[in-house]
This record gives C-alpha cells, sequence and structure tokens, in this order.
C-alpha cells in the first residue's frame, strides 16, 4: 500500500512539474522592466533605451527600423521626462521571451501627455533585452496612475507550429480589423486615444477601424514554441500605408490566439505653412 502511495505521489508530482514551465522567470522580466524605468529617471531616457537594448532590436513608429544605430545619435529634447510602469505581461515556459505593457506619462516643460507602453523582451546572454519598444499615442483625456502591481496573463502554452502560426497570420492580415477568433480572452488591443481593451472589448475596439490589410515584416518566437511576437505594416483598402502593428501571440489549445494587437498609426504629417 505505502509503495503504491509514493508511485501515485510521485506521477503526480511529475504531472505537475511538467505542466510548470521549466523555467519561470516572470518575476525576473517585470525586474528588468523596473530597472529600465528607473534608469529613465536617472540617467535620462535615451541613455536607458540604449542600456537595455538587444542588438537585433527594432523601433517601431514612424517606420520599423534597428533602433541601436538612431540610438546612438540620439538625444533627449530639453526638459523632457518619461515615466512608466508595468501593469501586465507574459513569459514563455522556456523563459526567454516576453512582454510588458502599462501606463506611462511623458512631461516636456510645461505639456504632459499620458499612454500606453508595449514592449517585447527577449533574454540575451542571461540578460532580458528589448526589441521592441513602442505603445499608443497620448490618451484623449484623463490620468492613468502608475500600477503598483502587474498581472500575468496568458497561461504558459504547448509548442506551436511556425507554419502555423504563419497560417493564423496570413489569415488575420487578410482583415487586419477584425481579431473575432484570434483574441484571447486575455488579450489586450492597443489603440490611439485610449486604454487597452481586453477581450471582448478588444474585439469591438479593433472592428470599429477602418478595413485594412497586414504585411508582416519580422517577428521571432520563444525557444519552447509557446510563445511568438510580429509585427508588420498595415494598409488601407486603397493600398495607402496607415501604420505598423506589433503583435505577441500565444499558443492555446484552440491554436495560435494574441495576447497583444497593438496599431502605430503613421504620424499626421504637419500642413504646410502658408
Amino acid at each position: 500500500m505505502l509503495k503504491l502511495k509514493i508511485c501515485v505521489l510521485g506521477a503526480a508530482a511529475l504531472m505537475s512539474m511538467a505542466m510548470k514551465p521549466a523555467s519561470d522567470d516572470f518575476d525576473t522580466l517585470i525586474a528588468a522592466e523596473r530597472r529600465f524605468a528607473a534608469d529613465a529617471s536617472a540617467l535620462g531616457v535615451t541613455p536607458a533605451f540604449r542600456a537595455h537594448v538587444a542588438p537585433d532590436a527594432v523601433l517601431i513608429s514612424p517606420t520599423p527600423r534597428p533602433a541601436p544605430p538612431e540610438l546612438a545619435t540620439q538625444t533627449d529634447p530639453p526638459g523632457s521626462k518619461l515615466e512608466w510602469q508595468p501593469e501586465a505581461g507574459a513569459i514563455a515556459r522556456s523563459g526567454d521571451l516576453g512582454f510588458t505593457t502599462g501606463p506611462y506619462v511623458m512631461r516636456q516643460g510645461d505639456r504632459v501627455a499620458h499612454g500606453q507602453y508595449f514592449t517585447i523582451w527577449r533574454k540575451v546572454d542571461g540578460t532580458w533585452r528589448w526589441v521592441i519598444d513602442s505603445g499608443v499615442a497620448p490618451f484623449a483625456k484623463g490620468e492613468v496612475p502608475m500600477p503598483s502591481q502587474v498581472v500575468r496573463i496568458g497561461n504558459p502554452g504547448k509548442a506551436g507550429a511556425k507554419d502555423d502560426l504563419e497560417a493564423a497570420e496570413r489569415r488575420l492580415d487578410a482583415d487586419a480589423s477584425s481579431l473575432t477568433g484570434f483574441l484571447a480572452a486575455e488579450g489586450r488591443v492597443l489603440r490611439s486615444g485610449g486604454p487597452p481593451a481586453i477581450g471582448d472589448a478588444g474585439v469591438m475596439l479593433a472592428g470599429r477601424g477602418m478595413k485594412a490589410t497586414g504585411k508582416r515584416l519580422g517577428g521571432g518566437q520563444s525557444a519552447a514554441g509557446d510563445l511568438a511576437y510580429s509585427y508588420g505594416e498595415i494598409t488601407g483598402t486603397d493600398g495607402v500605408l496607415i501604420g505598423h502593428y506589433v503583435r505577441m501571440w500565444l499558443h492555446e489549445a484552440a491554436g495560435w490566439r494574441l495576447l497583444v494587437d497593438q496599431l502605430a498609426p503613421l504620424p499626421r504629417k504637419a500642413p504646410p505653412a502658408s
């Protein structure tokens, strides 16, 4: 009887271990984001971005481009200050890929703007580095308080085939405004002018945008194969470029689902001088 009980308990323990990520570094991911934010206050925005950037990192707006060369020559505008804190995030089972998102506040002199950032992180030689840093334009109105706690979303998924992800992305790119069947229950939709919309509210928010098509430009996948990111172009039905998307995908039992869908519209052109 005792031997049988030991066998049962041992089998249960093995099953429990199999269900948990092999390397759960969510806390270290959040700590890296908070160090990044702290460095922005202590060192300045651009020096902080340089300190935490991955060698192959990409800046999204106004157009995707390699981050390190641009950051090497960039300086902060006088009197500018950027603050942010994570409010939600996710990590791969392999502990090598994740993301965080949360509110930010940008101050430049007397001007203050609030928005939502979205950062994708990857481990490089054991250290978290950002590979994509993006976000949505300032909210139309209202101030969002900085969160003190972080919500972990997306249960660690199972490995998904790269071909299946590419097929899902092609289906979504046919009408990038329709997220029905693509957005996870906890998925966030980030659009200019307001805070994240979650789940069904996110599907509705995306659907209010104009019909558009997408074209993938790049991305990556975790070693475990359960978490992936992508970025690309968004084009209107008239063929005119509207902006760029950034997406975070999780492989669930039902297939690949979006944890984050962000649209970064092209900046408005300044009217010609009269």
